[in-house]
């Protein structure tokens, strides 16, 4: 086999492990990136190679976060060369070790000015359906694709909690559906008209069948380029840490905050306890 058979492959492995697209994408474009590195057939692979390759990203002057993220898509694609096509493979990836530091980077994240800026402008384009998904994860914390699985049923019979969506690692979690949200969900399903709509369950639809994640991304991007909102913080998933941050201006205990995020471990949820990095660099300034 060509070292393309063997990526192919492995993307074929991660659909199947039901990965993320982004996940896939990720992988696959490290694994890529690595074999076009090395200049050999894959059989060939040795230990001295996966850590020439790691010394190869220091010399880009790439953040740690980002080395660690590639060798990790490496990892993974060495482990599955090993175990699908039995290549005995004998290496090792090592991430750089990074202490870990609990701050949130708010050149990369939505404010409430942000998010009133980028509501106001939906308003003026009547988009409901936007206006509905920005609304839901900003009142409820869902992440995206949860989000993506709520269903009509849900808001026509007001349910103030959901308990038949699937969260991260594929377990169903209890989320809470504010008095402020359900009327958005409302005005968006009296006008819910698309192609497709009447044989999906889905919410949130499209021409095409159910809005995906790439369309939801697309229309952050989209409508905070027209509010002014910086491009590195159009994301929809700020608009959960959004909802994480209120909580906790607002003081709720973290155990709560924790419940209302759908986090397994109050160490995830710390974050959104701590001050920005802007905060620590004023700080310092400031001696």
């Amino acid at each position: 086999m060509k070292n393309a058979d063997y990526l192919e492959s492995f993307r074929d492995y991660l659909l199947e492990e039901e990965k993320s697209i982004g996940t896939i994408d990720g992988y696959s474009g490290d694994a890529k990136e690595f074999l076009m590195f090395l200049k050999k057939d894959v059989s060939g692979i040795k230990k001295t190679d996966t850590t020439a390759y790691k010394e190869y990203l220091k010399e880009k002057k790439l953040e740690v976060t980002t080395i660690n993220r590639k060798l990790v898509g490496v990892k993974q694609f060495l482990e599955f060369l090993n175990e699908r096509f039995e290549l005995g493979l004998n290496t090792k990836v090592k991430q750089e070790k990074v202490q870990q530091q609990y701050s949130l980077n708010d050149d990369e994240l939505l404010n409430e000015e942000d998010y009133q800026k980028i509501m106001a402008v939906i308003e003026g384009t009547a988009d409901t359906r936007a206006k509905a998904l920005f609304a839901t994860m900003y009142y409820s914390g869902m992440r995206i694709s949860e989000a993506l699985q709520m269903r009509v049923d849900h808001v026509q019979n007001e349910l103030k909690i959901i308990k038949d969506i699937k969260g991260k690692g594929g377990k169903y979690r209890d989320i809470y559906i504010s008095n402020k949200l359900l009327p958005i969900l409302k005005e968006y399903l009296a006008v819910r008209k698309q192609p497709y709509s009447s044989t999906t369950k889905r919410l949130f639809v499209g021409e095409r069948g159910p809005m995906t994640r790439q369309t939801a991304h697309s229309l952050i991007k989209k409508y905070a380029k027209i509010a002014g909102v910086p491009e590195q913080k159009a994301h929809v998933h700020n608009l959960r840490h959004l909802f994480g941050l209120r909580l906790a201006e607002q003081g709720v205990p973290i155990q709560d905050i924790a419940k209302f995020m759908g986090h397994t471990s109050i160490e995830v949820t710390k974050i959104y306890l701590e001050k920005p990095q802007s905060h620590y660099a004023n700080l310092i300034d400031q001696l």
